[in-house]
């Protein structure tokens, strides 16, 4: 959950009634955090153990090394979340294909949120309304 371009915390739902609120992902309560953007996760981790969501900023690999920038975004043309490589924006590389994940957590590592760098936002051509 973001507020004024900052990540202020994170949501789990549980069921249709039960929803708990966290600043760290550690400690969670029921006390609502003020939050104007929600971003969804992709439902992946990271090497070091972080989930990911969309609009975050990640290295990863298709082969050997971690070599290549990517951000989660969503594929309207897919109709799912994709790594959009940074390097060749008109490389959507889906999360999965045919039931198999592409990626696993030794793939992908966290570097930053897409949302706090508004050059790239434009760069890709991609708007966070």
């Amino acid at each position: 959950m973001r507020h004024e371009g900052e990540v202020v915390g994170y949501a789990r739902k549980i069921g249709s009634r039960s929803h708990f609120y966290s600043k760290d992902q550690f400690w969670w309560s029921g006390v609502k955090i003020d939050h104007n953007k929600v971003d969804e996760s992709v439902g992946l981790f990271d090497i070091d153990k972080r989930m990911l969501y969309e609009w975050d900023i990640v290295e990863y690999r298709l082969e050997d090394k971690r070599d290549r920038m990517g951000a989660f975004l969503w594929s309207s043309s897919r109709k799912e979340f994709c790594i959009v490589d940074l390097d060749e924006p008109g490389l959507e590389i889906p999360l999965e294909v045919d039931g198999l994940q592409l990626f696993q957590s030794k793939d992908l590592r966290f570097r930053a949120y897409l949302f706090q760098n508004p050059d790239l936002m434009v760069e890709l051509g991609v708007d966070d309304e």
